[in-house]
């Protein structure tokens, strides 16, 4: 005991006195009141952590001042003290909120143990209560949470029965809780997958949390795209004591994805239709079909045909990417010996390297190396890092094509962390590294890895000799992925960059389609 407050209320000096030094010497504070009255009127002024009253006192006996504690000083805990022969009295106390009582005469030791007991009974109540209020605040907060989401929610118990919903499910499904409630899950919610494939019976199946898994639900008489993930409902134990679903309505996403699909058939027809007709009307008058051409004249028509050819380009980019996300693009790999397959590309660019006064290097292993690809798609990867090298690099300036072969070890050293797409990666077995470094302006660091994401360009790249469409290397990434590699890259301001992938040779795996 450290200096607990006591409240002796009695009227009889020497018992008062008793119990004062008796608990002053183990370690209590005490205050005296000779009566009832006296006793509100200290409560009223300081607090205590225990109130000794008598039951029979002058004024106000200790069954009315007990009365009036309750009333006004709930949380304080009060042991009454009655003649013996009155323990019926001190029983009808207990029941009117009475802790404990003490019969005169009693013993020192008896007394100290009611006391502390009291005292420590009515802290671990007082905690108790706390704790009760804060367990049901957090409870109303969880309420308002799951009732305010805007995704459904469906909680099961161990044999898959609906235990709870939320507002949106209620809403959705169009059942309430009550009538919800003991249902099996498969009832409740009617998809168009197997009962045994709904993440909730899953996880209850694998114990494991189960995520995104789309299926239609039909409720209301629609039906409706959703995408769903389930998790364990643990007890406080530990044990499993169910399943909670989450399910989210992608309505919406799927309205979007079906706008893009009309945008993407639109470019499709409606851009490059018009874009042939004005190639085909611009080839009549260079091939002079029309009248003679100047020399003048040819190059404002050679610069139009080029503009129209990167708009195609541009086009057919952007349908490949779409392509590859929705999972529609088929690949023709074939083996190809690496050497005829750069040679031919940088071929296609070496003009235009030296149209722009630089110069363009290819440097290539001792041994001869056939990767399996698809010729088109790896030709067109090529391009577009090569085009970005001319694009950004100033006359004067270097391009280079190394390629190498690389072990599996050495090739997960190679990648950057933030670039590696498994933890798996690469496959065991050997690689083929190929990069294409400039000596242009560079990559500001922060940009290394948002570049290879659809219309992303760095700032200092928008100001090249072309602007683009950031989609060159969004593409770059598709193929590279489809392939089953990884592609990077490495850049400082002011001394170029350098793209870098990494395509399996021997790990038997065939590209995705």
């Amino acid at each position: 005991m450290t200096g607990e407050r006591i409240l002796i209320v009695d009227d009889e000096a020497d018992i008062a006195l008793i119990l004062k030094l008796q608990l002053e010497d183990s370690g209590y504070r005490t205050v005296r009141a000779r009566d009832g009255v006296e006793a509100l009127e200290a409560l009223s002024g300081e607090p205590f952590d225990l109130i000794l009253l008598d039951i029979r006192m002058p004024r106000m006996d200790g069954i009315e001042v007990l009365e009036r504690i309750r009333r006004e000083h709930p949380d304080l805990v009060v042991v009454m003290m009655t003649a013996h022969g009155s323990e019926d009295i001190a029983v009808e106390a207990m029941k009117k909120g009475a802790a404990d009582y003490i019969s005169k005469p009693f013993s020192s030791d008896d007394m100290k143990k009611r006391v502390e007991r009291a005292i420590h009974y009515n802290r671990t109540r007082i905690e108790n209560e706390r704790l009760q209020r804060e367990l049901d605040e957090e409870r109303r907060k969880m309420e308002a949470i799951l009732r305010g989401m805007a995704d459904m929610l469906v909680a099961v118990d161990r044999q898959g029965a609906v235990i709870s919903l939320n507002r949106a499910a209620e809403t959705i499904l169009g059942a309430s809780v009550d009538a919800a409630r003991a249902v099996p899950v498969e009832e409740l919610l009617a998809a168009d997958i197997p009962a045994e494939r709904l993440p909730s019976r899953v996880v209850l199946a694998t114990g494991e949390p189960c995520l995104d898994v789309a299926y239609t639900l039909h409720a209301a008489g629609r039906a409706i795209p959703v995408l769903a993930s389930a998790a364990p409902l643990v007890g406080a134990g530990g044990e499993m004591l169910g399943s909670v679903e989450i399910i989210r309505d992608i309505s919406a996403l799927k309205a979007l994805e079906q706008e893009r699909e009309d945008f993407v058939s639109m470019l499709s027809h409606d851009l490059k239709t018009p874009i042939t007709a004005i190639v085909g009307s611009v080839d009549l008058v260079r091939e002079e079909r029309l009248g003679k051409v100047t020399g003048e004249q040819r190059s404002y028509l050679d610069s139009a045909i080029e503009s129209c050819t990167e708009m195609v380009e541009m086009i057919n980019t952007l349908l490949d990417v779409h392509r590859f996300e929705a999972g529609r693009m088929a690949l023709a790999v074939r083996d190809e010996a690496l050497e005829p397959l750069l040679g031919g590309v940088l071929a296609r660019f070496e003009p235009v390297a030296q149209r722009e006064g630089l110069t363009l290097r290819l440097s290539l292993p001792p041994e001869k190396v056939i990767v399996a690809v698809d010729r088109n798609k790896f030709a067109r990867l090529m391009g577009n890092l090569l085009s970005n090298a001319i694009k950004f690099t100033d006359e004067g300036g270097e391009i280079e094509v190394h390629a190498a072969i690389v072990e599996g070890g050495a090739a997960r050293r190679l990648v950057p962390p933030a670039f590696r797409p498994a933890a798996d990666f690469p496959a065991p077995g050997r690689s083929l590294l190929i990069s294409v470094r400039d000596t242009g302006v560079g990559i500001p660091a922060d940009a290394l890895v948002t570049i290879f994401d659809r219309f992303v360009q760095a700032k200092n790249r928008r100001q090249g000799k072309v602007s683009g469409s950031g989609l060159g290397l969004a593409f770059c990434r598709k193929v590279v992925d489809a392939h089953h590699g990884c592609i990077w890259a490495e850049s400082e301001i002011g001394a170029g960059s350098t793209f870098r992938f990494l395509l399996p040779l021997d790990d038997g795996a065939p590209p995705a389609a």
